[in-house]
């Protein structure tokens, strides 16, 4: 039996990196029926678990999961012996090893059927969205402000946002419910009619909701964009929030290429960003290690005890939030009066993704990068989930939220932080019109000139190390201050910097 470093050993990095057409739905499914090989199951089966050990996080992910996924490949692929149908063999490849990828965003698509990394999350049982309550589900008391609807492509109506007002005995409460953010691009444009309509109602009299309660209502939200969540979280917050704080990538090859698979880097994307193909970086030097790309940790965002809001908030979660959703709980975690009521969230948001066509004719979508977020459990909420303060599994948070005291089961002051607080202590003037907290993980601006300088400083690495190594050797011979010496250490450090030009095409 090979080993699991022994499969992935069996397909180069070059075959990884190789674009394959994206398939329509109808075509994949055709390939699915076609019987492959025992040669082509041992390359799919190899290149699949060698991309998933590209995730960013593999290293971090338990030993548990890690060894369970290894040898379920291992097993998989010591008995590969016969002509199998493709989306049989497919199926049960990704069935028995995805549960062990501790992210949630992680994607297989095998034709027929999509797979994600974690264990299956179960229903959601805190009731829908209030967007989504008719008329005469909703409170009498309640006065529909404003919101938006959309139409899907099977022709279903959804809604996208919506803002009330209502009174609760004599509490005034603003509700504020976001269904849906995936929709809509992460601009202001965007949601301007969002953003004005909250603005109108919270800004022209803040003293009646400080005096009253904020509810935000996100049960359902998949995630998408998060524009509408942050701009009330700033507006309560009084200053920018402390969300992600540092994103890390693996310094591989592959890893590079799965980056550059990312939305970022379509033409479309970083055209708007001002750049041009010819500025995007070439990258020749790989540590092989986890680099920074990005590292905020030394910035806290405090409350603006001013400007910020010191009413009671509500937020209303369920198993299906998740992904930028999920920003609901930690761009509001260091609010000193906030409250999550429901149940756990999915448990899908540290992970930024690249998406790309596998072999196969389905595709696989995996981590380049790692985000570090402050919540209340620890760094990594992966198939975890967010924990709600007050859990009402089986009843509607809506409606719970309404009965109880405004403050039972709150948490009143700055919650515990998985990292203390330390460097500046920042306060930022919000302007919703300007991009001033670019979410840095989705714009090639920033990525770039990041990416940039690790590979700057690769190059210097590897510099340093053959130039010790030489050093090293040179000091080992017998007479190591004669002339010969000294010029094949000129010579030597010429052809070594002739190299590096010539590996980086400069």
């Amino acid at each position: 039996m090979l080993s699991f470093e022994e499969i992935l050993n069996t397909v180069s990095d070059d075959k990884l990196m190789v674009d394959y057409p994206s398939l329509s739905r109808d075509l994949r499914q055709k390939m699915g029926e076609n019987y492959i090989s025992a040669d082509v199951q041992k390359f799919y089966l190899a290149y699949y678990a060698k991309m998933a050990a590209e995730h960013v996080g593999f290293a971090r992910f338990s030993e548990k999961n890690q060894n369970g996924f290894k040898t379920e490949i291992e097993n998989l692929y010591d008995k590969i012996a016969e002509p199998r149908r493709q989306q049989d063999f497919l199926e049960e490849m990704v069935a028995k090893t995805a549960s062990f990828i501790e992210d949630r965003h992680f994607e297989v698509n095998v034709g027929a059927k999509v797979f994600h990394g974690g264990e299956p999350k179960a229903d959601r049982t805190v009731g829908k969205n209030f967007a989504y309550r008719t008329d005469a589900e909703k409170p009498e008391t309640y006065q529909k402000q404003g919101g938006a609807w959309e139409t899907s492509q099977d022709g279903e109506k959804f809604p996208i946002w919506e803002i009330g007002t209502m009174k609760n005995g004599h509490e005034d409460v603003l509700v504020v419910s976001v269904y849906d953010i995936a929709h809509r691009d992460n601009s202001y444009e965007a949601w301007r009619d969002f953003i004005e309509k909250f603005d109108e109602i919270y800004l022209s009299d803040k003293d009646k909701w400080e005096k009253g309660r904020i509810i935000l209502d996100v049960r359902g939200n998949r995630g998408g964009e998060d524009k509408p969540i942050d701009h009330v979280a700033k507006r309560l917050y009084g200053n920018m929030v402390n969300t992600y704080k540092r994103c890390e990538i693996k310094d591989t090859a592959v890893g590079n290429w799965i980056l550059h698979k990312h939305g970022a880097f379509k033409p479309q994307n970083y055209e708007m960003d001002g750049l041009k193909e010819s500025d995007i970086v070439q990258r020749k030097c790989f540590s092989g290690e986890n680099r920074a790309l990005f590292d905020e940790t030394q910035t806290f965002y405090p409350f603006n005890e001013k400007e910020g809001y010191h009413g009671r908030l509500d937020v209303l979660m369920c198993s299906r939030v998740g992904s930028s959703a999920e920003s609901a709980y930690t761009s509001f975690y260091h609010h000193p009066n906030v409250r999550y009521i429901g149940e756990n969230t999915h448990g899908m948001q540290q992970y930024t993704q690249g998406t790309f066509a596998a072999p196969w004719g389905g595709s696989m979508r995996v981590a380049w990068g790692k985000l570090t977020y402050w919540d209340k459990e620890g760094e990594n909420i992966e198939v975890i989930g967010h924990k709600p303060d007050v859990n009402c599994s089986g009843k509607d948070a809506f409606d719970e939220a309404l009965l109880m005291d405004r403050d039972e089961g709150r948490v009143i002051g700055y919650r515990e932080k998985n990292e203390p607080v330390c460097g500046k202590l920042a306060f930022v003037e919000y302007d919703p019109k300007v991009s001033s907290d670019l979410r840095k993980a989705y714009h090639a601006k920033y990525i770039n000139p990041a990416l940039l300088m690790i590979e700057e400083q690769n190059k210097k690495d590897r510099v340093a190390l053959c130039l010790g190594k030489a050093k090293s050797h040179f000091a080992k011979q017998d007479n190591p201050k004669s002339e010969n010496q000294t010029i094949n250490m000129s010579a030597l450090n010429t052809a070594y910097f002739k190299n590096i030009k010539g590996n980086n095409g400069k």
